[in-house]
């Protein structure tokens, strides 16, 4: 089996087989790839106690958090800074390319604070 197959039979990051190779795990090397035994590197881990650190699948990443402030009429880190009511920039939904993907984005004028709004959909 081959680096990445190891990996998920061993329910690691492939990265980490690859630090085990310079510690000396069992494995041939066939032209590019490096092939692996199960066995024997599940020996070698246990022979030198090597802990896994197995990948949790089932842990999402935290969402980010938004503020809805943003979905108000004002900028909000104007508000936060002191500036009340008319003072605070004036918020406006902007289209932007960014990455090949389109995203909306509040704008605060003059202030120039903003938010991707991708957050909230």
């Amino acid at each position: 089996m081959n680096r990445d197959e190891l990996a998920i039979e061993l329910d690691v990051q492939p990265w980490y087989v690859d630090d085990w190779l310079l510690w000396g795990c069992p494995a041939i090397k066939i032209r590019t790839q490096w092939q692996f035994d199960i066995e024997q590197v599940r020996s070698w881990l246990k022979t030198q106690r090597i802990r896994v650190k197995r990948r949790n699948p089932h842990h999402l990443p935290a969402r980010p958090s938004f503020d809805q402030r943003w979905l108000g009429k004002r900028c909000p880190i104007c508000t936060d800074r002191g500036f009340p009511g008319e003072e605070a920039g004036r918020l406006y939904v902007l289209g932007e390319i960014f990455e090949g993907e389109w995203h909306l984005r509040k704008t605060g004028f003059p202030c120039g604070h903003s938010q991707n709004l991708k957050y909230i959909f």
